[in-house]
C-alpha cells in the first residue's frame, strides 16, 4: 500500500473519531453549561483551562518523545527498548502530574472565593496521562483504541451524567461536582484503555533502560516539552487571564467562543495524529518527496475545511454560541477574530510537527516560547483595555505570528513547505540529514 493510501486510511479513521469527538465535545460543554448557572460555568471554564495548561506542563513532552523514538526503534532488542521508553515517559508524567496538581490546590486554597478550584486539580494528571497513553497506542497504528476512550467514551459519560441534571433527576451541578465528574470518568476510561493494550503495561519497562538512554530521552524531551506547553497554553491562558481580571459571567462566553474557534484546526489535528509517525519515519529515511506529498495533502484539506468553517461562523456564529445558553451569543465578535487566527494555522499545515520530527524541535521551542511570551505580554493590557475582545485579538495575532515564522524555518532549514503555499512556491532543494 502506498504512503498516500496509508496516510489516507489512518487520517480517515482519526478524522472520523475527531469529528465525532468534536460534536460530543460541543454537546458536553453545552450540557455542562445548561446544567450549571453562568457564574458556575465561568468558574468551571477558568479551572478547566488552568488544568489543561498544567496538564500540558505535566506531560513534559513525553507524548512527542514516544512518537519520535518508538517508530525508529527496530532490531532484535526493540521490544525491551520500546518498553523502557514507554515506562520512562509514564514515570515522568505521573510525578509531574502530582506536583502540578498540588500547585492548583495551593492556588485554590489561597485565593479567596475560589476554593472550588481545588477540585480542578484532580483533572491535571488524567489530562496529561491521557495524551501520553494515546501517543503510545498511535505508534502501534491503533488509531481507534488510542482516541476513542478519551475523545468519545469519556465525553459520552460526562454528557450522560450531566443530562440527568437537565432531566431534573440530579440537582444543578456546582463547579466542584463538574470537575470531579470530568476527572473521575476520565480516570475510569484510562484504566480500561490501559488494561486492553499489552503495550501500556508500563511496569514492564521501569528497570530496562540505561542511564545513557534516559539522559538522551530527557534531553530530547525538553524541547518537545517547551514547545507543547507554550502552544497549548497560549489560548487557554487567555481564559485564565480573563478569569483573573473579569468576572465569571464574562469568562464563560469567551470560553465558549474559544472552544468554537478551535474547530478551525479540527482536520489538521486529525492529520497530525496520523501523520506524525509517518513524518518521523520518512525523515529518518531521507524520503523528501514523501514529506512534500504528506504536507501538501494535509494543508490542502485542512485549509479548505477552515475556509468553510469561517463562512459558517460568520453567518451562524451567534446561533452556535446560543446553544450554550442565554448570554453566550454576545461573544460572536471574539469568535470571528479567533477563528481567523486558527484558520490561518490550519492553512499553515504541519509546520510544528514537521519541525519537531525533523530535528528542529529546539528551534520550534524557541519560536513558540518567543511568540507566546509576546502574546502573554500583550494579553494582560489588551484584556484590561478592551475586555474579552482584546483577549481574542491577542490569541489570534499570536497564532498567526508563530505560524509565519515556523513556515519560514520549514522552508529554509528542512526544505519543505508545509502550507498551502507549497502548491504555488517551489520547495528549496536542501540536503536532508539522515
Amino acid at each position: 500500500m502506498s504512503i498516500r493510501a496509508d496516510l489516507f486510511k489512518a487520517t480517515f479513521l482519526a478524522l472520523l473519531i475527531k469529528l465525532t469527538s468534536a460534536q460530543l465535545n460541543y454537546l458536553m460543554l453545552v450540557v455542562l453549561a445548561q446544567a450549571m448557572d453562568i457564574e458556575g460555568y465561568g468558574t468551571f471554564a477558568f479551572g478547566f483551562s488552568a488544568a489543561l495548561i498544567l496538564g500540558q506542563i505535566a506531560l513534559m513532552g513525553q507524548n512527542q518523545l514516544v512518537l519520535r523514538v518508538l517508530p525508529a526503534i527496530t532490531g532484535p532488542e526493540s521490544a525491551v527498548q520500546r518498553s523502557a521508553a514507554i515506562a520512562f515517559g509514564a514515570r515522568n508524567v505521573v510525578v509531574a502530574g502530582i506536583v502540578a496538581g498540588l500547585v492548583l490546590v495551593v492556588f485554590g486554597l489561597t485565593k479567596a472565593g475560589n476554593t472550588s478550584i481545588v477540585a480542578a486539580a484532580f483533572l491535571v494528571l488524567p489530562i496529561a496521562f491521557a495524551e501520553l497513553q494515546s501517543s503510545v497506542l498511535r505508534t502501534q497504528n491503533r488509531i481507534v483504541s488510542a482516541l476513542a476512550p478519551r475523545d468519545i467514551l469519556w465525553r459520552l459519560t460526562v454528557i450522560a451524567v450531566a443530562g440527568l441534571v437537565l432531566l431534573n433527576i440530579l440537582p444543578k451541578l456546582s463547579p466542584v461536582w463538574a470537575f470531579l465528574l470530568c476527572a473521575g470518568s476520565l480516570i475510569f476510561w484510562l484504566v480500561v484503555q490501559a488494561s486492553l493494550a499489552p503495550v501500556t503495561r508500563y511496569q514492564k519497562g521501569f528497570k530496562e533502560s540505561s542511564v545513557a538512554q534516559r539522559r538522551g530521552w530527557w534531553a530530547m524531551s525538553q524541547s518537545f516539552w517547551l514547545a507543547s506547553v507554550v502552544v497549548v497554553s497560549g489560548p487557554n491562558l487567555a481564559v485564565v487571564v480573563i478569569g483573573l481580571i473579569m468576572n465569571p459571567e464574562q469568562t464563560a462566553p469567551f470560553f465558549a467562543a474559544l472552544k468554537t474557534a478551535q474547530l478551525m484546526t479540527l482536520l489538521l489535528l486529525a492529520a497530525n495524529l496520523a501523520a506524525t509517525p509517518v513524518i518521523s519515519k520518512a525523515y529518518a529515511e531521507g524520503a523528501h518527496e514523501k514529506l512534500r506529498s504528506i504536507c501538501r495533502l494535509v494543508s490542502g484539506a485542512a485549509g479548505g475545511f477552515a475556509a468553510l468553517g469561517l463562512v459558517v461562523f460568520w453567518a451562524f456564529g451567534d446561533v452556535v454560541l446560543g446553544m450554550f445558553g442565554a448570554g453566550y451569543a454576545v461573544a460572536k465578535p471574539e469568535l470571528l477574530v479567533m477563528s481567523l487566527g486558527f484558520a490561518f494555522s490550519a492553512a499553515s499545515g504541519l509546520n510544528g510537527i514537521l519541525m519537531q520530527m525533523a530535528g528542529q524541535e529546539k528551534a520550534f521551542a524557541r519560536l513558540s516560547l518567543g511568540w507566546n511570551f509576546v502574546g502573554l505580554a500583550a494579553l494582560i493590557p489588551m484584556v484590561s483595555a478592551y475586555g474579552t475582545f482584546g483577549g481574542a485579538c491577542a490569541v489570534a495575532l499570536t497564532t498567526i505570528a508563530w505560524n509565519i515564522q515556523a513556515w519560514i524555518l520549514c522552508r529554509c532549514r528542512i526544505g519543505t513547505d508545509p502550507s498551502l503555499l507549497g502548491f504555488l512556491l517551489p520547495d528549496p532543494h536542501l540536503r536532508m540529514k539522515v
